[in-house]
Protein backbone atom coordinates (compact mmCIF):
# COMPACT_ATOMS: atom_id res chain seq x y z
CA UNK A 1 0.00 0.00 0.00
CA UNK A 2 1.06 3.60 -0.57
CA UNK A 3 2.33 6.39 1.65
CA UNK A 4 0.28 9.35 0.47
CA UNK A 5 0.95 13.02 1.20
CA UNK A 6 -2.29 15.02 1.26
CA UNK A 7 -1.99 18.81 1.24
CA UNK A 8 -5.04 21.04 1.76
CA UNK A 9 -5.65 24.09 3.93
CA UNK A 10 -9.13 22.81 4.82
CA UNK A 11 -9.19 20.26 7.63
CA UNK A 12 -12.51 18.93 6.37
CA UNK A 13 -10.98 17.95 3.04
CA UNK A 14 -7.96 16.38 4.70
CA UNK A 15 -10.16 14.22 6.89
CA UNK A 16 -12.45 13.31 4.01
CA UNK A 17 -9.59 12.03 1.83
CA UNK A 18 -8.14 10.18 4.80
CA UNK A 19 -11.54 8.55 5.29
CA UNK A 20 -11.56 7.49 1.64
CA UNK A 21 -8.01 6.11 1.55
CA UNK A 22 -7.10 4.56 4.89
CA UNK A 23 -9.63 1.66 4.64
CA UNK A 24 -7.63 0.49 1.59
CA UNK A 25 -4.43 0.28 3.60
CA UNK A 26 -2.86 3.56 2.53
CA UNK A 27 -0.89 5.61 5.05
CA UNK A 28 -1.96 9.26 4.91
CA UNK A 29 0.30 12.16 5.84
CA UNK A 30 -1.99 15.17 6.32
CA UNK A 31 -0.63 18.72 6.15
CA UNK A 32 -2.41 22.06 5.85
CA UNK A 33 0.29 24.16 4.18
CA UNK A 34 2.84 23.96 1.40
CA UNK A 35 5.71 24.68 3.79
CA UNK A 36 4.83 21.67 5.95
CA UNK A 37 4.45 19.55 2.84
CA UNK A 38 8.00 20.36 1.70
CA UNK A 39 9.35 19.36 5.12
CA UNK A 40 7.54 16.02 4.84
CA UNK A 41 8.99 15.40 1.38
CA UNK A 42 12.49 16.03 2.74
CA UNK A 43 12.13 13.59 5.64
CA UNK A 44 9.52 10.93 4.81
CA UNK A 45 9.45 8.42 1.91
CA UNK A 46 6.33 9.33 -0.09
CA UNK A 47 4.75 7.24 -2.85
CA UNK A 48 2.18 9.77 -4.11
CA UNK A 49 0.94 13.29 -3.31
CA UNK A 50 -2.49 14.92 -3.54
CA UNK A 51 -2.09 18.71 -3.75
CA UNK A 52 -4.90 21.22 -3.42
CA UNK A 53 -4.50 24.05 -5.93
CA UNK A 54 -6.02 26.96 -4.00
CA UNK A 55 -3.97 27.47 -0.85
CA UNK A 56 -2.72 30.65 0.87
CA UNK A 57 0.97 31.63 0.91
CA UNK A 58 1.96 29.06 -1.73
CA UNK A 59 -0.51 27.58 -4.20
CA UNK A 60 -0.55 23.98 -5.39
CA UNK A 61 1.09 24.79 -8.72
CA UNK A 62 4.15 26.31 -7.03
CA UNK A 63 4.27 23.51 -4.47
CA UNK A 64 4.25 20.95 -7.27
CA UNK A 65 7.19 22.68 -8.97
CA UNK A 66 9.13 22.72 -5.68
CA UNK A 67 8.43 19.04 -5.00
CA UNK A 68 9.59 18.15 -8.50
CA UNK A 69 13.01 19.62 -7.67
CA UNK A 70 13.34 17.08 -4.85
CA UNK A 71 11.33 13.99 -5.80
CA UNK A 72 9.73 12.18 -8.72
CA UNK A 73 6.78 10.36 -7.10
CA UNK A 74 3.37 10.77 -8.80
CA UNK A 75 1.45 13.97 -8.05
CA UNK A 76 -2.30 14.47 -8.42
CA UNK A 77 -3.62 18.04 -8.39
CA UNK A 78 -6.96 18.68 -6.68
CA UNK A 79 -8.81 21.54 -8.34
CA UNK A 80 -12.20 23.15 -7.79
CA UNK A 81 -12.59 23.49 -11.55
CA UNK A 82 -12.91 20.86 -14.26
CA UNK A 83 -11.23 22.72 -17.10
CA UNK A 84 -8.58 21.93 -19.68
CA UNK A 85 -6.46 24.93 -18.67
CA UNK A 86 -5.97 23.40 -15.21
CA UNK A 87 -4.97 20.05 -16.72
CA UNK A 88 -2.45 21.71 -19.04
CA UNK A 89 -0.99 23.85 -16.28
CA UNK A 90 -0.65 20.78 -14.08
CA UNK A 91 1.36 19.02 -16.77
CA UNK A 92 3.64 22.03 -17.17
CA UNK A 93 4.55 22.08 -13.47
CA UNK A 94 5.11 18.32 -13.28
CA UNK A 95 1.76 16.89 -12.15
CA UNK A 96 0.76 13.42 -13.36
CA UNK A 97 -3.02 13.73 -13.04
CA UNK A 98 -5.81 15.79 -11.52
CA UNK A 99 -9.17 15.34 -9.82
CA UNK A 100 -11.91 17.95 -9.59
CA UNK A 101 -13.92 18.83 -6.51
CA UNK A 102 -16.29 17.53 -5.30
CA UNK A 103 -14.11 14.45 -5.05
CA UNK A 104 -15.71 11.05 -5.65
CA UNK A 105 -14.19 8.15 -3.75
CA UNK A 106 -14.20 5.71 -6.67
CA UNK A 107 -12.56 8.14 -9.06
CA UNK A 108 -9.88 9.10 -6.53
CA UNK A 109 -9.02 5.48 -5.77
CA UNK A 110 -8.94 4.60 -9.45
CA UNK A 111 -6.52 7.39 -10.31
CA UNK A 112 -4.26 6.53 -7.37
CA UNK A 113 -4.16 2.86 -8.32
CA UNK A 114 -3.06 3.80 -11.85
CA UNK A 115 -0.08 5.75 -10.50
CA UNK A 116 1.30 3.95 -7.44
CA UNK A 117 3.99 1.75 -8.76
CA UNK A 118 1.88 -0.59 -10.86
CA UNK A 119 3.73 -1.84 -13.90
CA UNK A 120 2.06 -0.85 -17.11
CA UNK A 121 -0.12 -3.72 -18.15
CA UNK A 122 0.05 -4.92 -21.73
CA UNK A 123 -3.01 -7.19 -21.70
CA UNK A 124 -6.49 -7.04 -20.22
CA UNK A 125 -9.30 -9.56 -19.92
CA UNK A 126 -12.71 -8.09 -19.20
CA UNK A 127 -15.80 -10.33 -19.21
CA UNK A 128 -14.66 -12.23 -22.28
CA UNK A 129 -13.13 -9.20 -23.98
CA UNK A 130 -9.42 -9.71 -24.73
CA UNK A 131 -7.21 -6.65 -25.22
CA UNK A 132 -3.53 -6.89 -26.18
CA UNK A 133 -1.47 -3.71 -26.46
CA UNK A 134 1.71 -5.26 -27.88
CA UNK A 135 -0.18 -7.36 -30.41
CA UNK A 136 -2.49 -4.42 -31.14
CA UNK A 137 -5.64 -6.49 -31.25
CA UNK A 138 -8.94 -6.82 -29.43
CA UNK A 139 -11.23 -9.87 -29.50
CA UNK A 140 -14.48 -11.06 -27.98
CA UNK A 141 -15.17 -14.78 -27.88
CA UNK A 142 -12.08 -15.18 -30.09
CA UNK A 143 -13.59 -12.96 -32.81
CA UNK A 144 -11.42 -9.98 -33.76
CA UNK A 145 -12.89 -6.50 -33.33
CA UNK A 146 -11.57 -3.99 -35.87
CA UNK A 147 -10.90 -0.64 -34.18
CA UNK A 148 -9.23 2.55 -35.31
CA UNK A 149 -6.09 3.64 -33.46
CA UNK A 150 -8.03 6.19 -31.40
CA UNK A 151 -10.80 3.70 -30.55
CA UNK A 152 -8.19 1.12 -29.53
CA UNK A 153 -6.39 3.61 -27.30
CA UNK A 154 -9.66 4.82 -25.82
CA UNK A 155 -10.69 1.28 -24.91
CA UNK A 156 -7.28 0.79 -23.31
CA UNK A 157 -7.78 3.86 -21.12
CA UNK A 158 -11.13 2.51 -19.93
CA UNK A 159 -9.74 -0.95 -19.18
CA UNK A 160 -6.80 0.54 -17.27
CA UNK A 161 -9.10 2.49 -14.93
CA UNK A 162 -12.08 0.20 -14.26
CA UNK A 163 -14.54 1.86 -11.83
CA UNK A 164 -12.71 5.20 -12.12
CA UNK A 165 -14.29 8.18 -13.83
CA UNK A 166 -12.35 9.48 -16.84
CA UNK A 167 -13.26 13.03 -17.78
CA UNK A 168 -13.40 14.12 -21.40
CA UNK A 169 -10.58 16.58 -20.73
CA UNK A 170 -8.42 13.84 -19.20
CA UNK A 171 -8.99 11.56 -22.19
CA UNK A 172 -8.19 14.32 -24.69
CA UNK A 173 -4.94 15.09 -22.87
CA UNK A 174 -3.88 11.44 -22.66
CA UNK A 175 -4.70 10.73 -26.32
CA UNK A 176 -3.65 13.95 -28.06
CA UNK A 177 -1.45 15.76 -25.55
CA UNK A 178 -1.57 19.55 -25.60
CA UNK A 179 -3.22 19.84 -29.03
CA UNK A 180 -5.51 22.85 -28.52
CA UNK A 181 -7.50 22.04 -31.67
CA UNK A 182 -9.09 18.95 -30.08
CA UNK A 183 -12.38 19.70 -28.32
CA UNK A 184 -13.36 17.58 -25.29
CA UNK A 185 -16.62 16.64 -27.03
CA UNK A 186 -14.55 14.92 -29.71
CA UNK A 187 -14.32 12.06 -27.24
CA UNK A 188 -18.09 11.50 -27.49
CA UNK A 189 -17.85 10.81 -31.22
CA UNK A 190 -15.06 8.27 -30.80
CA UNK A 191 -16.84 6.69 -27.84
CA UNK A 192 -20.03 6.33 -29.89
CA UNK A 193 -18.16 4.48 -32.66
CA UNK A 194 -16.38 2.30 -30.09
CA UNK A 195 -19.68 1.37 -28.44
CA UNK A 196 -21.21 0.42 -31.78
CA UNK A 197 -18.31 -1.82 -32.78
CA UNK A 198 -18.34 -3.58 -29.43
CA UNK A 199 -22.10 -4.09 -29.67
CA UNK A 200 -21.76 -5.60 -33.15
CA UNK A 201 -19.16 -8.03 -31.83
CA UNK A 202 -21.68 -9.26 -29.26
CA UNK A 203 -19.96 -7.70 -26.27
CA UNK A 204 -22.59 -6.11 -23.96
CA UNK A 205 -20.80 -2.78 -23.62
CA UNK A 206 -23.95 -0.91 -22.52
CA UNK A 207 -24.12 -3.06 -19.39
CA UNK A 208 -20.67 -1.89 -18.28
CA UNK A 209 -19.95 1.52 -19.81
CA UNK A 210 -21.53 4.41 -17.93
CA UNK A 211 -21.78 7.98 -19.15
CA UNK A 212 -21.19 10.31 -16.20
CA UNK A 213 -23.32 13.33 -17.01
CA UNK A 214 -21.32 16.51 -17.48
CA UNK A 215 -18.01 14.77 -16.77
CA UNK A 216 -17.05 11.79 -18.90
CA UNK A 217 -17.14 8.00 -18.77
CA UNK A 218 -16.66 5.07 -16.41
CA UNK A 219 -16.20 1.36 -17.16
CA UNK A 220 -17.86 -0.61 -14.38
CA UNK A 221 -16.39 -3.86 -13.08
CA UNK A 222 -19.90 -5.24 -12.49
CA UNK A 223 -22.81 -4.91 -14.89
CA UNK A 224 -25.27 -2.12 -14.03
CA UNK A 225 -28.18 -4.49 -13.41
CA UNK A 226 -26.25 -7.20 -11.56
Amino acid sequence: MARILIVDDEQRMLQLMKLYLEPYGHTCHLVDSAEKALEIVKTVPIDLALLDVMMPDMDGWTLCENIRRMADFPIIMVTARNQMEDVLRGRKVGADDYVAKPIHEGELLGRIELLIGREKREQYTFHGLQYDVTGYHCTFNEQKILLTKTEFQLLGKLLASVNGILSREQLVLSLWGDDQSIEPRTIDSHMRHLREKLRRSGFPIDEYLETVRGVGYRLLEQAKNS
